[in-house]
């Protein structure tokens, strides 16, 4: 249950499978494309945290020449000569494999990113002869590098030292990366000629003889020009070392489902996704895409904290600290970005890079008929972005109790978000209103007192007050937020159990997902903006209400969850992948089986298929989802095992669906681990480990 694989070539699933079979540290992020490919398919050596911006163009993360470029004249997937194919994926150990057969050689070949080297990545390449073989093989850094927005490097050289080959790129923004990558192969590869960073070689060979390729390469902001060499004795140990390493994440991480080998694998392979997004030794924060690549600009949004976090919290702390510290150490970007739209204060960006600048454009997505810019209002009015950061804090410290992160700066964020709610407020008749924003609902832009938004604030500002106390911070500052939530405007619960979404929400148009679909003029149009199809109409993007009633369950009653979970359920088309583990969370507490199940399965195998949305309007927004495989991993928890934290104890409600016959995971709470294992008849146990 720990392997993915493909069988076959079809070019339509390239993009698909170059997601699917992602291998990544954290930092580095390589795409499950074949050696053969070059950018028109894709293939993508992504660095997490180093952004570049071309002329006007979007400023995006940085994707490095491709070292492990090798192509067998007459043998190569686009012929479509050959006799069978497959990609594997091993999830277990973070390891790519590929094996082609035609009449008269195999090829076979394995990467991965080593969890042990910093900024590394090993490759193995085989060419096993079948009969005698006479061939052209070419192998080397391609530098065709496929980019959305660039070209990124406005300069660029790359030298040749032995069988070593050392890349030095000058960004547009004047920062130099560099990419060492060395070879090593077998005798029977002779050389014919060598160019800009590709070998030239012929291949000889007797039947049931082979040949081996070895590549190590390095990516850095330095210049080694020592690159530690690597043959099969070397790659065998970093692979192991690797191997040991990967397993070690798993220990407190795996989560066993009984008596359902679907929703096993697809959970396991959910936990890869997030594995490969942890790093201990970098405080880059992970983006929305993971490290598939330049979508949505390689930049960091809500997914992090809100989606994400908990799975790092409950299984590596010190990522999760990591991760937290990002945000502490871009308070500057989000002082400037306050001060630059009026306000006071600690306003986030929508679109975090890393330095805390806002990726966010005016302009995120555009007319699939006209190609015409829309105007959308994300950067400005997604006021929720700072206290989702700090909620994630107050999670983390719970469940943790690690306090040191409350560091003078900390304390400094937290009060800077604060004072940012108050300088956004707007107080009517003795009432602080927070108007013209944008909920999670991003179809209904510039709307007055978001639900979701203003409870948010409520708790983050109560909980701030209770640190001010507890550490003796400034008496003015309590005095001056306590009065701001007394009189804070929170959408109350109405007569009929709900919760209004939004100021005049109830007054849009009642209407169907399927009749405001029919109305599109494209397959691609974006629903949202007030020129959007469902920006009239009560139909919503993603979980908004719902995302409130799991962020504060504690703060509602089963019959409000009820009552709104059967109202909003209706009217939301799940347009984000952040909507569905939030409905499966709900759903379980309210025994709704067939529904927790289907939306769990939609959050953990968004990334298996081959047809996932592509395009908002028409931008390409392509890539890994990591919060929708976090938010699988919350809807097992939360949702199903009905787990939480209420006075430093952990509480169990499961309402486990028919189709999953048991559950057994292990979180680290408090500074201990335990283990837990849920029954199909919804008993459970709960066991402190002391190993």
């Amino acid at each position: 249950m720990f392997n993915l694989r493909k069988d076959g070539y079809n070019s339509s699933n390239n993009i698909s499978y170059g997601n699917m079979f992602l291998i990544g540290n954290g930092h580095l992020g390589y795409r499950g494309t074949l050696e053969e490919f070059s950018k028109e398919e894709m293939v993508g050596l992504n660095v997490v945290g180093v952004y570049d911006q071309y002329l006007d163009k979007w400023r995006e993360s940085i994707n490095m020449p491709n070292p492990f470029f090798v192509k067998l004249l007459d043998y190569n997937i686009f012929n479509n000569n050959h006799l069978n194919h497959y990609i594997e994926l091993d999830i277990k150990h973070a390891l790519f494999k590929r094996n082609t057969e035609f009449t008269n050689l195999v090829i076979k070949a394995e990467r991965f990113i080593s969890q042990t080297i910093q900024n590394t990545i090993i490759f193995k390449y085989t060419i096993e002869a079948k009969e005698d073989v006479d061939t052209i093989v070419t192998f080397g850094m391609d530098l065709n590098i496929y980019e959305i927005n660039g070209p990124h490097f406005k300069e660029y050289s790359i030298e040749r030292f032995d069988n070593t080959l050392l890349f030095k790129g000058l960004t547009n923004e004047n920062q130099t990366l560099y990419e060492e990558a060395s070879y090593v192969f077998s005798d029977s590869f002779k050389e014919l000629s060598y160019s800009k960073g590709l070998f030239t070689f012929n291949l000889l060979l007797n039947k049931t003889n082979k040949a081996e390729i070895y590549c190590i390469a390095k990516i850095s902001e330095n210049s080694h020009k020592n690159i530690n060499k690597i043959n099969k004795d070397l790659y065998i140990k970093y692979k192991d070392d690797h191997f040991k390493n990967f397993e070690k994440k798993w220990k407190n991480s795996d989560v066993v489902i009984k008596g359902n080998k679907e929703a096993q694998f697809a959970i396991r392979y959910s936990i890869y996704h997030l594995l490969i997004l942890g790093n201990e030794e970098y405080k880059t924060s992970i983006p929305a895409r993971g490290v598939s690549g330049q979508t949505y600009k390689g930049a960091i949004f809500w997914d992090t904290e809100i989606f994400l976090l908990p799975f790092f919290t409950l299984t590596n702390p010190k990522i999760a600290n990591n991760l937290l510290e990002y945000r502490i150490n871009t308070l500057q970007g989000a002082l400037d970005k306050a001060k630059e739209y009026g306000h006071e204060g600690a306003f986030y960006a929508w679109e975090s890079q890393e330095k805390g600048q806002d990726g966010c454009s005016k302009y995120n997505v555009t007319d699939p008929i006209t190609n015409e810019p829309i105007r959308t209002y994300f950067n400005e009015k997604q006021i929720h972005i700072s206290f989702d950061i700090a909620y994630a804090l107050f999670q983390y410290i719970n469940i943790t109790l690690d306090e040191s992160i409350l560091t003078d700066d900390c304390f400094r964020m937290l009060i800077e978000i604060c004072n940012f709610a108050i300088s956004y407020s707007k107080k009517i008749n003795g009432q602080y209103h927070l108007l013209d924003v944008i909920g999670p609902d991003e179809y209904h832009e510039r709307i007055d007192d978001n639900a979701f938004t203003n409870y948010l604030v409520n708790y983050v500002i109560k909980e701030t007050i209770k640190l001010l106390k507890k550490y003796s911070k400034s008496e003015e500052l309590i005095i001056k937020y306590q009065n701001f939530i007394n009189n804070l405007y929170l959408p109350k619960v109405n007569e009929s159990g709900l919760i209004e979404q939004f100021n005049n929400y109830f007054n849009l148009e009642d209407t169907t997902v399927e009749v405001v679909r029919s109305r599109l003029r494209h397959p691609l149009d974006y629903w949202g903006t007030e020129n959007g199809v469902a920006y009239p109409t009560r139909i919503i993007k993603q979980a908004d209400v719902i995302t409130l009633l799991v962020l504060l369950s504690n703060e509602f009653n089963y019959e409000v969850k009820k009552t709104n979970f059967d109202f909003y359920y209706p009217y939301t088309e799940h347009g984000s992948s952040l909507s569905s583990s939030m409905y499966s969370i709900v759903a379980a507490e309210l025994n709704y089986n067939e529904i927790t199940y289907d939306m769990f399965m939609k959050s953990a195998t968004i990334d298996l298929g081959t047809n996932q949305k592509m395009f908002a309007g028409g931008i390409y927004i392509g890539g890994t989802h990591p919060a929708s495989n976090g938010g699988s991993y919350l809807s097992l928890l939360f949702g199903m095992a009905g787990l939480k934290f209420k006075d430093g104890e952990i509480h169990l409600n499961p309402h486990l669906p028919y189709k999953i016959k048991g559950l057994e995971f292990k979180i680290i709470y408090q500074n201990n681990r335990y283990l837990i294992i849920v029954n199909e008849d919804n008993t459970y146990r709960l066991e402190r480990l002391y190993d």
